[in-house]
């Protein structure tokens, strides 16, 4: 019982990426705002961090935190009909958070974000699926480096 309650206590890091899913009726912009504000009230509430990079149709996030309360926000992303396609690139133990700053930031990508399109343009079509463990957290740490020096120039 002891091992469960420290493992349960021990930082993870999940990251996946899912297919946007949304119905003719529903707006993605509107969507995707009301999916970061209910990540940020809900990471807040149980210590999670993360990143989340919304392209070409993609989520790819990164979530950290005491292991239960990330496996519980990834059945929850599983569940939420607004994903489909889900897969896990990688899961298990972290020394420490790559995105500790945020209960959960959030960055879409547009033509300004100029070294993030020149990562994703070494390949013909984005499909995070295809991505390495190691790649998606290389490319999810480039996102949170452009949206550091955003904030720091704003």
């Amino acid at each position: 019982m002891s091992q469960e309650i420290s493992s349960s206590r021990t930082l993870h890091r999940l990251i996946y990426a899912s297919r946007q899913a949304f119905t003719p009726e529903m707006n993605p912009n509107e969507e995707i705002d009301g999916l970061i504000r209910a990540s940020i009230r809900n990471n807040s509430a149980t210590a999670l961090t993360g990143l989340l990079l919304v392209h070409d149709g993609w989520f790819l996030q990164a979530l950290e935190g005491p292991a239960g309360a990330v496996m519980t926000t990834y059945q929850r992303i599983l569940n939420d009909p607004r994903h489909t396609e889900s897969r896990v690139l990688s899961a298990g133990p972290a020394s420490g958070r790559e995105f500790g700053d945020w209960n959960m930031c959030a960055r879409r990508v547009s033509a300004a974000d100029d070294a993030i399109l020149d990562t994703l343009s070494q390949r013909q079509v984005f499909d995070p699926t295809t991505l390495t463990d190691l790649a998606a957290l290389r490319l999810l740490k480039a996102v949170r480096g452009i949206q550091d020096r955003t904030a720091l120039s704003a």
